[in-house]
């Protein structure tokens, strides 16, 4: 059985999501940034921020060139490896036998 009316299409989340954005967007100063992010870009506090973003994206850098030279040097042994062994003999199909 179907429900019908206004509390079928509007339930109670509807409304408070309704009702939470046209707060917000009454009152700007809420949504407005952090000290940290808004703030004088020569703060101490800034400062420390900027240090500690340029410092993570460092890590994940050095990361990056860990696992790219990780790649290069199993290329590299692999080279080495085929050229120091001879071919293996390749699976060779045999004829014959039950079908």
């Amino acid at each position: 059985m179907r429900r019908s009316g206004w509390r079928s299409k509007w339930s109670a989340g509807w409304i408070l999501t309704g009702a939470a954005g046209l707060a917000w967007l009454a009152l700007p100063g809420t949504a407005a940034a952090c000290a940290t992010c808004f703030g004088d870009p020569q703060a101490p506090m800034t400062q420390g921020m900027n240090n500690a973003i340029l410092m993570l994206l460092g890590v994940v850098g050095l990361v990056y060139v860990g696992i790219g030279k990780v790649l290069w040097d199993f290329r590299k042994r692999s080279k080495k490896l085929e050229e120091q062994q001879p071919a293996r003999p390749r699976l060779r199909l045999i004829h014959g036998g039950k079908h």
